[in-house]
């Protein structure tokens, strides 16, 4: 048995790419980098918002992806008037939907569906009188909502 290495062949295997230069790997890294951007752009396009008016506040809110946000945008827009208990303000819309990982605690800045009620509910700073269906988050100061009275007209509508 010998014991000289074997001679490599002076013709590459295919698909083999000799050297790969600095403008390669920069094409590469651009490629990922406007890939990356379009998932996230796409992303956001996806995302389902909404606009609550209640009294003078006006304020968007991010929806989840869990199946009662998906029927709450099913029936947008809504009419309601508001009901405050603490720091929460919650009104009457027209659906039902049983219990979906119901939470007992959120924190303020929470828009969840309130089961047995069926009614929507907005966090500012209130533990939920029962568990609730977490839909999605405000996306701005939650504080802004101590404005609204019982009684004020409220308007949800779809942000497209």
């Amino acid at each position: 048995m010998s014991t000289r290495p074997r001679k490599r062949s002076p013709v590459p295997r295919p698909g083999f790419i000799m050297g790969k230069t600095s403008y390669d790997r920069a094409a590469q890294k651009e490629a990922l980098e406007a890939e990356a951007d379009a998932f996230l752009r796409e992303k956001e396009r996806r995302m389902k918002k909404m606009r609550i008016t209640a009294g003078k506040v006006t304020m968007d809110a991010e929806l989840s992806d869990s199946a009662t946000a998906g029927e709450l945008w099913a029936i947008l827009p809504v009419e309601s008037s508001a009901q405050t208990w603490g720091r929460e303000v919650y009104f009457k819309i027209p659906m039902h939907h049983e219990p979906e990982n119901a939470q007992a605690k959120v924190p303020a800045g929470t828009v969840a569906f309130w089961p047995e009620g069926d009614c929507l509910c907005v966090f500012f700073g209130q533990t939920p009188y029962s568990p609730v269906n977490v839909v999605g988050t405000l996306a701005g100061d939650p504080n802004a909502f101590e404005k609204v009275r019982d009684g004020d007209a409220i308007h949800i509508e779809k942000v497209e």
